[in-house]
């Protein structure tokens, strides 16, 4: 039976045990909790592994877990960026073969990395690059640039007050195209005692055709006090249901989801386990030397749960929500590392529970894609190097 003294006797042993491992000296941190509320119970949810997807892997090519990707419902099709080898490849995902070879391959000519694609139509694909914060529009019939935009903003002087994080795309957290906007969401690295949570915004809004920014929605409330380790627990996971021109945003220590309406307005919705769990912030200050050493922010992310990715499922009407918790004490290694334990949550599009189950060990959670026929992850515990799987998750629902 859930005991929330027992939760709370657990943190401050987690908190001693991380103060042991890392030598720390500094007056103790009051440990924020966030706390599971729900008061239904677990529905578990089956979750049914389907046929692997097997992608031939030529020498030059590497699917990796920032990989960008992108189905193509039309084609029927997975297109693949080759960031290293500036190539973007299409393979379709109605060949019967046992390996998928690229029915498609062509060079981009291109001189900086890029770290998310969408791709627009036949001809043009949208490119954005970390660091400059630059939308490039790719025309593939002339491999030209044809326009550029940025979601840098050069009138913004950034302070403790007011510090907008620029879009930091990927899968979990797509550009998205709404109306004559185009809208990131990142997330800035750090901790600092003088920032003012209402200034750290997530969501970027680029205004078509003038090429104006807002910066709106900061962290949920569970952020305003506590050391939440400034890395990992400060990543930002975002989805978009088009037919209801809603945008989810899902906060690692946050039960909730925010879901945002088209006039910005926020509303909270309990979307987290029914598991009974207690998130915690570092019990150490925002300030300590201890943060120097990523991997002491990496052991608190081990030992916490965490939520990751929202997913919304277009073809059945569908939220998807990931949550990790933490490995057991014989799977961490030496250095109190190891990989957590995903949790699949299902709820309809309203938001009602439908149940939560386990997936398998070894996914890349943040490389994926969804069809009709369910969900796809990265495999990362493949070893073949001449071949990129994908695992098929299919929940029973």
């Amino acid at each position: 039976m859930y005991n929330r003294r027992n939760y709370q006797w657990a943190t401050v042993m987690v908190a001693l045990l991380f103060c042991m491992t890392t030598a720390c000296k500094e007056t103790a941190t009051p440990v924020v909790q966030s706390c599971t509320t729900a008061t239904d119970s677990l529905i578990p949810l089956k979750i049914n592994i389907g046929k692997p997807l097997n992608l031939y892997l030529d020498s030059m090519l590497v699917i990796g877990v920032q990989t960008p990707v992108q189905y193509l419902e039309k084609e029927n099709a997975l297109l693949i960026l080759d960031t290293y080898g500036k190539r973007l490849l299409q393979y379709p995902l109605t060949a019967a073969d046992t390996v998928t070879k690229p029915s498609r391959a062509q060079a981009l000519h291109l001189n900086y990395k890029v770290m998310y694609m969408h791709y627009l139509n036949r001809d043009s694909l949208l490119l954005y690059t970390y660091g400059v914060f630059r939308l490039s529009y790719y025309n593939l019939d002339t491999d030209t640039v044809y326009k550029t935009l940025s979601f840098y903003d050069r009138k913004i002087k950034t302070n403790f007050a007011f510090n907008p994080a620029p879009p930091n795309a990927s899968n979990a957290a797509p550009i998205i195209f709404k109306g004559n906007n185009i809208i990131g969401t990142g997330y800035l690295m750090g901790e600092h005692d003088s920032e003012v949570p209402a200034g750290r915004t997530l969501f970027s809004i680029l205004h078509l055709p003038d090429g104006s920014l807002q910066h709106k929605v900061p962290y949920s409330a569970i952020y305003k006090t506590g050391n939440w380790g400034g890395s990992h627990m400060r990543t930002t996971y975002s989805a978009y249901n088009r037919q209801q021109g809603t945008l989810l945003l899902s906060l690692p220590a946050d039960h909730h989801l925010q879901v945002i309406d088209s006039a910005w307005h926020i509303t909270n919705v309990y979307a987290g386990s029914r598991q009974k769990l207690c998130i915690s912030s570092m019990p150490i200050p925002k300030n300590s030397p201890q943060l120097q050493d990523p991997d002491n922010a990496l052991r608190y992310f081990t030992n916490t749960a965490a939520y990751r990715d929202i997913i919304y499922d277009a073809y059945h009407q569908h939220y998807y929500r990931v949550l990790q918790t933490p490995p057991a004490a014989a799977e961490l290694n030496a250095q109190q590392l190891g990989e957590k334990h995903a949790t699949l949550i299902a709820f309809d599009n309203t938001f009602h529970y439908l149940g939560e189950g386990p997936l398998p060990k070894g996914l890349a959670l943040d490389n994926f894609f969804v069809t009709e026929q369910g969900l796809y992850f990265l495999n990362v515990a493949n070893h073949d190097q001449n071949i990129g799987q994908y695992v098929h998750i299919n929940p029973e629902l």
